[in-house]
């Protein structure tokens, strides 16, 4: 009787350990490990980008990936199989759900006065071998000659190559795109970027002639354009004529006029061009958003200066135009990213990317649509440069002698010199 009793209670102990091992055996919802996802754009097009989630405690981190550029998540939690990765700096928010090796979900994000919400899929990302097929060799600068006339316009490109995969950058007049990564296979390019602001996709085809011909698909409410690419040849008069020059793209209304202004900081306090604080010293003043990619990469390099040449006679200002108009939304926004970039030096709320705003508030300046806009200004008050948009790190020399000139402009114009 006693041994019945014991058998009975080790087949009840049995069935009671048989959910247990069964939830275990089934599909994880650990998102740690990285992840090969897509978004989806307006057009349909469905964006390439890499995931890398990483784990620590009840805490998970998150970071886009493309090449050597990393967007990092601020926060992060799993709360069942739900993973929620904010992205503050850009009041966005990545939401899905992991089923085993499959993710799904949306990235949202604040933008103008409008919520944006991109369909995501993701998979856990299998590391795929070089083609041993001979491929083009595409790497070098490009002219991308981007739309159709009358509205065509003229980019740069640069590519570098390494077997079938590709890593580049496309460069407006108003700064460079960030790192693209991709293939080229059979003659056919196809290079990606997903970096929580800007989800665009390039597609072309190296035809018979050498060139590149395909689109351009911006993602947002921007169409997707055609593009046709030919290599650019410094020494040719004929491949460069056209390119817009990111010094003279912009330009003072009346360049003997002081340039003026004054916004509220983040303490609520007014600044102005006329403060004392401004008289007689070399003056930068950068146009700026807390939503911009290349402004978080210029922000840095500004705060650097600043930290040189304040005991010499510089300030700088950011004047920042944000989404919503909201001013205690954007001042939380502005706040974010000072203190993401430690900036030390004043940022202001000029106004908001509504359309003609930033003319209202500033209508000194002529043809100014590019974030950041970086104006010089000199001890007398006037504008002596304005450059359009920020090359960063990802267009390579191009970003190293930008750097160099900025930092040799700001010594001429501390020592007074003509420039």
């Amino acid at each position: 009787m006693l041994k019945r009793k014991t058998d009975l209670i080790r087949f009840i102990s049995l069935l009671l350990l048989i959910p247990v091992f069964g939830a275990c055996s089934g599909k994880s919802s650990d998102p740690s490990g990285i992840w090969q996802g897509f978004v989806r754009n307006n057009s349909g097009e469905e964006v390439a980008f890499t995931l890398e989630v990483k784990r620590s405690g009840d805490q998970f981190t998150g970071q886009l990936v493309n090449g050597d550029d990393r967007t990092s998540s601020t926060s992060g939690t799993l709360t069942g199989n739900n993973l929620k990765l904010r992205f503050d700096y850009y009041d966005g928010e990545l939401n899905a759900t992991i089923d085993g090796d499959e993710l799904k979900g949306e990235f949202v994000r604040q933008w103008q006065k409008q919520i944006l919400r991109r369909e995501i899929r993701a998979g856990r990302k299998i590391s795929a071998g070089q083609s041993s097929a001979t491929v083009a060799d595409i790497s070098g600068d490009w002219v991308l000659r981007v739309g159709e006339a009358p509205n065509q316009r003229l980019w740069r490109a640069a590519f570098s190559q390494k077997g079938s995969d590709l890593r580049g950058t496309i460069i407006p007049v108003t700064g460079d795109w960030g790192q693209f990564t991709g293939k080229i296979e059979n003659n056919r390019v196809t290079l990606n970027r997903f970096d929580g602001i800007n989800s665009r996709i390039f597609r072309a085809t190296l035809n018979s002639d050498g060139n590149l011909e395909g689109i351009v698909d911006l993602g947002l409410l921007d169409p997707v354009r055609k593009v046709i690419a030919e290599r650019l040849d410094q020494n040719n008069k004929a491949s460069v004529e056209g390119l817009p020059d990111p010094n003279v793209y912009t330009r003072m209304a009346n360049p003997a006029e002081p340039f003026r202004f004054s916004f509220p900081g983040l303490d609520g306090k007014t600044v102005s061009s006329t403060d004392d604080r401004f008289k007689h010293k070399v003056l930068i003043v950068s146009i700026t958003g807390s939503w911009c990619p290349n402004c978080h990469e210029e922000a840095p390099l500004m705060q650097e200066f600043y930290e040189r040449f304040k005991g010499q006679g510089l300030e700088i200002v950011a004047l920042a135009f944000e989404y919503t108009g909201i001013a205690e939304r954007d001042f939380e926004q502005m706040r974010i990213f000072a203190g993401r970039h430690k900036l030390t030096y004043p940022m202001l709320l000029a106004g908001s990317t509504e359309e003609g705003d930033l003319q209202r508030k500033l209508p000194q300046l002529v043809n100014c649509s590019a974030y950041p806009t970086t104006l010089f200004i000199g001890r007398d008050g006037l504008v002596k440069r304005i450059h359009a948009g920020f090359e960063g790190k990802a267009t390579g020399e191009r970003h190293t002698r930008l750097v160099r000139e900025y930092e040799d402009l700001i010594k001429d114009l501390l020592a007074g010199k003509e420039v």
